[in-house]
C-alpha cells in the first residue's frame, strides 16, 4: 500500500509544511511506510533550499507538467482527480491538513476497491433531519454544475481521504471523476468533491463507504464518536482562526517554514495527537434547530459585532436591561406561582 499525498504549492502558502506535518504523523506511526507525493511542474521549481527537505520525507516523487492555464487550487484539484493514472498499485490519499494518530496497515485488510467516508459522518437522510439548509446547498451545488444525481443512494462522501485500488473499477472511477471536474472548472467551480459523488452515482455507486476512523473530520458534528479509534484527524485546517487543534496552530507551521524540519516540541504533540485540544474546547450538544443558525451569515456578523467596540456597549445596554428589569420581573412572575 502507497501513501499518496499532493502537493500544489508556493512560497507564499503554508501547503508543503502541512503536508510534511502529515507524513512525519504518519512516519511515528508507520517507520516503514511506503509514501509517494505527487505535484505539478510549478511546485517542483520551488522544492529547493528549505522546501526541498520534503524530499528526504517519501520514498516516491513523481511531478507533472500541467497546462498553465490551471492556477495553484486547479492544479491541486486536477492532480488529485487524475491520480489514479499516475501512480501504480493500491494507494491511501490523504490530504495534507491531517495528521496520522495510528498505525493504518489495516486498510490492507479491507475487501473494498475504492473507498471514502461520508462527508460531516452524516447521511443525506439525517440532512432532512437536522441541517434541511445543508441538504439544499448540496442539492443547489449539483444543480449549478448540471450535474443529475438524484440522491437514491443516501450517501455525499468527503474527498479528503480515499482508497483505491489498482483495478479497472479504480481507473474507470477516476477517469470519470476527472473528465466531470474538468466540466466544473469550465465553469469556474474548482471544488472537486461534488464531482466526486456526481461520479459515484453515473457509474453506480462504486464507493464503499469506510468508517469514520480513518477520515475523523474535526471540524464536523459527528466526529467526535470517532475520534477514540481515529486512525486520520481531519482538521480543516483554512476553516478558523482560532484553531481548537492545538496541532493545527499557525506557529508550528512557521518553525516548519523557517528550518524545514518539525521541531522536537512538535514532534512530541505528534506521538499524543488525540489530546492536542486546546484548553478551553468543549464538548456541547447543539439542539439541531439551531444548526443552520450557527452555519448562517446572521450568526456570522453577531460574533464579529459582539466582539468590536459597538458590540461591548450593546452587549452593557441589553444586560443592564436584562439584569435591572426582566430578571426581576421574571422573579415576581416566578414567585405569584
Amino acid at each position: 500500500m502507497k501513501y499518496l499525498y499532493i502537493l500544489a504549492s508556493d512560497i507564499s502558502d503554508n501547503y508543503l509544511e502541512q503536508t510534511l506535518l502529515s507524513m512525519t504523523s504518519l512516519r511515528l506511526q508507520m517507520p516503514k511506510a511506503y509514501i509517494s507525493l505527487l505535484v505539478d511542474n510549478v511546485t517542483e521549481a520551488t522544492l529547493t533550499g528549505i522546501r526541498a527537505g520534503i524530499l528526504r520525507s517519501i520514498d516516491e516523487f513523481k511531478s507533472l507538467n500541467i497546462d498553465m492555464r490551471f492556477n495553484k487550487q486547479a492544479r491541486s484539484r486536477w492532480m488529485k482527480t487524475s491520480m489514479r493514472k499516475h501512480i501504480e498499485g493500491d494507494f491511501l490519499y490523504i490530504d495534507g491538513d491531517t495528521i496520522i494518530a495510528d498505525d493504518l496497515s489495516y486498510i490492507n485488510e479491507l475487501d473494498i476497491e475504492i473507498g471514502h467516508v461520508l462527508d460531516d459522518h452524516t447521511y443525506l437522510s439525517d440532512y432532512k433531519k437536522t441541517r434541511p439548509k445543508r441538504l439544499k446547498e448540496v442539492k443547489r451545488m449539483f444543480k449549478s454544475r448540471n450535474f443529475d444525481s438524484d440522491f437514491d443512494f443516501n450517501v455525499y462522501f468527503n474527498g479528503g481521504v480515499s482508497l483505491c485500488r489498482d483495478c479497472k473499477t479504480g481507473y474507470d472511477f477516476f477517469n470519470e471523476w476527472h473528465r466531470l471536474w474538468l466540466h466544473c472548472f469550465e465553469l469556474a467551480m474548482l471544488s472537486d468533491q461534488p464531482s466526486l459523488n456526481q461520479a459515484n452515482f453515473n457509474l453506480g455507486n462504486p464507493i464503499k463507504e469506510l468508517d469514520g476512523i480513518w477520515n475523523c473530520q474535526l471540524m464536523h458534528d459527528g466526529a467526535l464518536r470517532h475520534i477514540h479509534d481515529a486512525k486520520i484527524l481531519h482538521y480543516f485546517t483554512t476553516h478558523v482562526h482560532d484553531k481548537f487543534f492545538l496541532l493545527a496552530k499557525k506557529e508550528h507551521i512557521e518553525k516548519i517554514k523557517s528550518t524545514g524540519i518539525v521541531d522536537q516540541t512538535t514532534m512530541d504533540m505528534l506521538k499524543n495527537p488525540k489530546s492536542q485540544f486546546a484548553p478551553n474546547t468543549r464538548i456541547m450538544l447543539v439542539d439541531t434547530k439551531y444548526n443552520d443558525f450557527f452555519d448562517s451569515a446572521i450568526c456570522g456578523a453577531a460574533k464579529r459585532i459582539y466582539h468590536s467596540k459597538l458590540g461591548t456597549f450593546i452587549e452593557y445596554i441589553l444586560s443592564s436591561i436584562k439584569k435591572k428589569i426582566f430578571t426581576p420581573l421574571r422573579k415576581k412572575i416566578f414567585l405569584r406561582k
